[in-house]
């Protein structure tokens, strides 16, 4: 299934609108739907399969004033939207709940208030997708070496049987994403997963290095863009044309297989 062209739907359109084109999705796959209205904004959650303990996969569809808005955060939505339609397919009784949360990018409003409400107690764990469009690597943060869960345990061993590259990262030039809201409720086994390749691994050592050497902000800024994944970030060039199927394939493939094995 081809993803890009959903994606190119969502680009540079107000974030009511890319909620739309989220629930005109789901209504298409015949999948129901939550809506969690909140005081500034509104999630959708998708509940699936029997299990009473469910497999988070987490995306947030709000994008930065100006930007494309299709890395971040299309591209997770699409590949959200592909676990679902795998789940449908296939039958699965996998336990499985998909977010769609507001208002990540303006402080994680989405996320907290979702364990404001629900907690975190039915959840085995939270596979957060953040820029999922671009590379041939997946990274996990903020995973430290010492860090352990069934989830992230089998989702390293799923990316490798499938001979994909898995990196932890302590960091991943910001820590902030959706994952924090949910550890901060509790839930240990929760990390970000994004796409990248072997040039924006050289260049986040050469950033935090900088970083250590208390480099001005321009010329830390001037490091970061030299990454494929920040050369369009928060940028209008955020586009959907930008982005891969493959690397969209890549990890649907390896959140899908990971919550089978979690079965």
């Amino acid at each position: 299934m081809n993803l890009l062209p959903f994606i190119k739907q969502l680009d540079h359109q107000p974030n009511a609108t890319r909620r739309a084109l989220i629930a005109e999705q789901l209504n298409e796959l015949n999948v129901s739907y939550i809506e969690q209205p909140y005081a500034t904004g509104t999630n959708l959650v998708v509940n699936l399969g029997r299990a009473g303990r469910k497999i988070g996969v987490g995306t947030h569809f709000d994008r930065v004033t100006d930007s494309g808005g299709a890395n971040d955060n299309g591209s997770a939505i699409a590949v959200a939207l592909d676990i679902i339609r795998r789940h449908q397919e296939s039958g699965s009784a996998a336990g499985v709940r998909v977010f769609f949360f507001d208002e990540e990018e303006t402080g994680l409003k989405g996320s907290q208030a979702y364990v404001a409400q629900h907690g975190t107690q039915d959840l085995v764990g939270l596979l957060n997708l953040e820029l999922v469009g671009m590379g041939d690597k997946l990274a996990l943060w903020p995973v430290e070496a010492a860090r352990q869960g069934p989830l992230l345990s089998a989702f390293e061993a799923t990316a490798r049987r499938q001979h994909v590259g898995v990196s932890r990262f302590g960091q991943l030039v910001t820590n902030t994403a959706d994952h924090v809201s949910f550890r901060s409720a509790g839930l240990a086994d929760a990390f970000t997963i994004t796409c990248i390749t072997d040039q924006d691994v050289a260049v986040a050592q050469r950033y935090f290095e900088a970083m250590t050497q208390q480099a001005p902000l321009p010329a830390l800024y001037e490091l970061l863009v030299q990454a494929p994944l920040f050369r369009h970030y928060h940028q209008p060039t955020d586009t959907y044309e930008k982005l891969s199927e493959a690397a969209l394939a890549m990890t649907s493939v390896a959140v899908w297989d990971t919550i089978q094995t979690m079965q």
